[in-house]
Parts: structure tokens; sequence; C-alpha cells
């Protein structure tokens, strides 16, 4: 009985896949034959089908894009004619007489420039003071912005510029966008034709995703156009050289090593201290809690006893 069971099982289950089987096969030459009699029509009807004028739109952006890559290696020749764009920064380390003084004066340069302060810092505490500073500069006066920090400074242990140049990537990017902007005109006009809503939905989902690219495309150009027209300046100040944060690979600097090692053992007996004290005001609450317990235990110990 039981293995006649079983194969009475196993024969449903194969039947079941095999009912399944024929259901999606049917199922997909009815969706083959509607998409076949769906084309036919639009054949017929002699109008071009929405899907191949979209697809046509994007073929014709290929090429275009495939003709601005040619485009930008004469644009790249052009630039090389003409100028540059040129991403300029400069790091510099520095031993002053004030830091703070020091810090506050290479500000008011740069916003006394149209700059502004991307970032500053001082610290004078625990014999390690040190600061640092980081301006944006118009990129005309790049260099004068080096020459003030210099000036101010008693030494400069060190002094890095460097310039990154995007003049090939803002061509690629001025190329793709007039790309762009030409197939989301062409869709626009595609979208006066589109007769049924299926087209519509086609249409816009292509429009948006070829705007978004667009944005995309401008905001990164805006973005290279605002770091090449203003310079970065990072100044680190000290009042001695030993003190600059200049990596250990560099240089040999025991004594800042020292005092950098003796300002985080003060800043760890800190924390410990702290935390006696904390725990010393909260002895009102459980030194009681404490004793309240231990008696309650006591009791309980002796009770037991007897």
């Amino acid at each position: 009985m039981k293995n006649k069971f079983w194969l009475i099982i196993v024969l449903v289950i194969i039947l079941v896949l095999l009912v399944a089987l024929l259901l999606t096969a049917v199922f997909q030459g009815l969706g083959a034959s509607r998409s076949s009699n769906t084309g036919s029509t639009i054949s017929q009807s002699g109008a071009p089908g929405f899907l191949d004028a979209i697809s046509f739109v994007k073929m014709g952006a290929v090429e275009n894009s495939s003709f601005g890559a040619a485009e930008d290696v004469a644009g790249g020749a052009l630039a090389d004619a003409v100028s540059r764009l040129v991403i300029k920064s400069g790091y510099l380390g520095v031993t002053v007489k004030d830091i703070a003084s020091s810090v506050k004066k290479i500000i008011e340069y740069a916003e006394s420039k149209n700059g502004w302060v991307v970032s500053s810092s001082v610290s004078e505490e625990e014999q390690v003071p040190i600061g640092s500073v980081a301006v944006r500069v118009p990129a005309d006066g790049f260099d004068d912005a080096l020459s003030f920090v210099r000036n101010l400074a008693v030494k400069v242990s060190y002094e890095n510029s460097r310039g990154q140049d995007v003049t090939e990537e803002y061509v690629d990017l001025e190329s793709r966008l007039t790309n762009l902007e030409a197939t989301s005109a062409q869709l626009l006009k595609l979208m006066e034709r589109a007769g049924k809503l299926s087209e519509v939905l086609e249409v816009q989902r292509e429009l948006t995703r070829t705007r978004q690219e667009i944005e995309i495309i401008k905001g990164r150009m805006k973005y290279l156009d605002e770091n090449v027209k203003m310079a970065t300046v990072s100044v680190d100040l000290a009042l001695s050289e030993e003190l600059l944060p200049v990596p250990p690979s560099e240089k040999w600097r025991p004594k800042y090593v020292l005092l950098r090692a003796w300002k985080e053992a003060i800043e760890f007996w800190k924390v410990i201290s702290y935390t006696v004290i904390t725990v010393i005001a909260w002895a009102v609450v459980w030194v009681p809690l404490g004793l309240l317990v231990w008696y309650v235990w006591s009791g309980y110990k002796k009770r037991r006893k007897l």
C-alpha cells in the first residue's frame, strides 16, 4: 500500500510539471503573436514604429558621440594652442611667531581677494601649538598668495604646488552635452507625434534619462569651472619646525614624537581622573544602595540558618 501511495504522489507531481510547462509555452506563443500583430499593424499603416524611432534617435546620438570624439582630438589640439584648464593647489609648512595671528592674516588676505576660507584650526595646548588653514583664492593670484604666506613665515619648511590639467575632460563634456541636447530636442519632436499612451510613456522615459545625463554633465562642468577659477592654498603653521605635521618618513623628529606621546599620556590620565571623580560623586547613590543590599542579604542568610 505504501509503495502505491508514493507512486501516485510522484505521478501527480510529474503531471503538474507537464501542465505548467504547457501553459508557459502557450502564453509565450500568444505574447509573440500579439507583438508580431502590433508590428504588422504599424507597418501596414505606413507610420514608423515609435520604438524604432527612439532607437534611431539613440543611434544618431551614438554616431554624434563618435564624431564628437574626433572633434575632441581637434579641440584638444586647439586648447593646446590657446589655453589649458588647470586646477591649481599649493601646500606649505611654515614656522611663525604667532599662530593665531598668522592664520587670521591668511584668512583676511583670501577674503580681500574675493576668496573664502575652506577650513581653519588653531591649537595652542599642552606644549604642542599648531595651526592649519585652507583658503580659496582666484587662480590668477595663486602665486601672489603663496608669496604672501612666505612673507608671513619665519621659515618655510616645505612647499609643494601642483596643477591638474582638466582640458581634455572639459572638451569631452562639452561634446557630450551638445549631443545629448540634440537628442533631447529630437525626442521632444517625437513626442508630439505620439498617439498612444504607451508611445508617450516610452518617449518620456527616454527623455527623462537624457535630461538626467545632461544635468550630471552640467554639474561636472560647473565644478571644473569653479575649481579652475579658484585655486586652493593649504598651510600648516607651528612655532618650530619640529612641530610641523610632516610625515615621519620625510624627517627624523624625536622631539615631535616625544611631545605628541606626552600629550596623549596626559589625555589618558585626564580620562582616568574624570572617571574617578564621577564615581566618587555618585557615591551618594551607590553606597546607600550597596549597604541596603548587604543588609537584606545578611538578614536572609541568618533566617536560613535558623
